[in-house]
């Protein structure tokens, strides 16, 4: 009996272990290469026009302080004194004062438009790390073939190369074949209204567009170095976004007789244990295409962990967990980022605050999310309330629709031995409002391992700002095929 019973088992090992072989063996093949172009040469004034606008400090500060809108003004007079031709030849019009949406005329107006779309608004830098910054943060400084400064990678390089591109194209007295449209927000780093008037706007005049490219995902050398290519990181879909305010009112007083807990305790015991656990991955479908298209280039081993995933879901999960950029693709997050208690050192606040933000995967709800929260906290002292409506995010685009096609298709021309994959965008962007109206919305540009995305020492490469010019020039020349 033992023995039929240890010969059952064996022969199930074999069985297994022989589709697992199978299954990586057959999943082992050359991962697709296309010839790239040579970039153009970049115009000196393409490098200056950067930093000059990287020195026009468009600031968004959020929690409904004003913004100085002489800045955002000084922008648009920069743009229109240094693109002229753009001014001569498309029509634009101004929403919420600050956001503009420009309107190219193609050939062939009755064919769905392309949109390109960027913004101009920046986070603002932390007074007590200026210091720590190797240039001035708003310098716009050029070195060794870096430029510096807020706004490089976040998103003012997009901005400045789709203007680049238009203005180089109209210099060529070129037309498109469809239409095109340029989107520009003042406030995507705060609460995109720019965005979401263009959308209305949009959707009120019936303007249903083929393509909507906004940034996103990356091309990156850093991540998936078992490959030795570059990695195109082609979102197709983006989280949602959602901040929520911890509240916690107790009597405070003197500081001399301190009672056993305060506000400040209880609320930061209600922080550590929000960020002890996470809540359950999620293996989303675009992922699992991720991991598949890489798949076939990774060593043995990975590849038969991604070839086998009703077998080694966990290893991938453990793979992903350990580096947190890939640990936010598979996971919602939770972070705090505001703390706010106390006005005097000898006084014990009455009142202490938190604004926890979470970044929350399609298919699950602001309610689980806030569900979640609560149990992890497990402290009804500790008051949870939204301070921001729910996102609106439109479904994934098709890995087969025009607009991932175009997108992929410029990629391969301007990076060498490129990989492209589909992505999804764990930040938000401005295209979430304008998603339901197209046929596919991809979150993409083709900087190269951009640094410093609201951070210390934000900088763009020369070479990424080249790339990007040429990438959006393929864009439109390619929209009518």
């Amino acid at each position: 009996m033992i023995r039929k019973i240890l010969l059952s088992i064996l022969l199930i090992v074999l069985v297994v272990t022989g589709i697992v072989i199978f299954n990586t063996l057959r999943f082992s093949k050359e991962i697709t290469r296309k010839p790239a172009s040579d970039l153009p040469n970049l115009p000196d004034s393409a490098i200056s026009h950067m930093q000059q606008a990287i020195r026009i400090k468009t600031i968004g500060l959020g929690n409904g302080e004003p913004v100085d809108t002489a800045q955002y003004l000084a922008f648009w007079q920069f743009v229109e004194k240094n693109y002229p031709l753009l001014h001569q030849s498309l029509t634009h019009q101004t929403f919420n004062g600050l956001s503009r949406l420009y309107k190219w005329e193609g050939k062939h107006p009755e064919q769905k438009p392309y949109v390109l779309m960027a913004h101009y608004d920046v986070v603002p830098v932390e007074a007590s790390t200026e210091n720590l910054w190797t240039v001035p943060a708003y310098g716009g400084v050029l070195k060794n073939d870096t430029i510096y400064g807020r706004g490089a990678a976040d998103d003012k390089v997009s901005l400045i190369s789709i203007l680049e591109a238009v203005e180089k194209l109209l210099s060529q007295q070129f037309q498109p074949e469809r239409t095109i449209y340029l989107s520009f927000g003042n406030d995507e780093e705060t609460i995109g209204k720019g965005a979401q008037a263009i959308a209305k706007y949009m959707e009120d005049n019936k303007i249903h567009p083929e393509v909507i490219l906004d940034e996103g995902g990356e091309i990156t050398t850093e991540n998936f170095t078992e490959l030795k290519r570059p990695v195109a990181l082609i979102a197709v879909a983006e989280k949602g976004y959602m901040s929520f305010n911890l509240t916690v009112e107790l009597h405070g007083g003197h500081s001399s007789t301190p009672a056993p807990e305060t506000a400040i305790d209880i609320l930061a015991k209600g922080l550590v244990h929000l960020r002890e656990k996470q809540m359950p991955y999620q293996f989303q479908p675009v992922i699992k295409e991720l991991l598949n298209r890489v798949g076939p280039g990774m060593p043995f081993s990975e590849r038969m962990a991604i070839a086998n995933p009703w077998l080694f879901e966990k290893s991938l999960v453990s793979g992903l967990e350990k580096d947190h950029s890939s640990n936010a693709l598979i996971h919602t997050t939770i972070v705090p980022t505001i703390v706010q208690t106390g006005i005097k050192d000898n006084v014990i606040p009455s009142l202490a605050t938190a604004v926890v933000n979470t970044r929350i995967l399609p298919g699950t709800t602001v309610e689980e999310v806030e569900a979640f929260m609560n149990k992890q906290i497990n402290d009804p002292r500790v008051k949870i309330t939204k301070n921001s409506p729910p996102d609106r995010v439109g479904p994934a685009a098709s890995y087969e629709s025009v607009a991932y096609k175009k997108v992929e298709d410029a990629t391969y021309k301007v990076m060498k031995d490129v990989i492209p994959v589909p992505f999804l965008s764990v930040g938000a962007t401005d295209s979430k409002y304008l998603q339901h109206l197209a046929d596919g919305t991809i979150k993409f540009t083709p900087s190269v391992d951009a640094k410093g995305f609201h951070g210390i020492d934000e900088r763009i490469g020369v070479s990424d700002l080249k790339r990007l010019i040429f990438f959006y020039q393929i864009i439109i020349q390619d929209a009518g095929k």
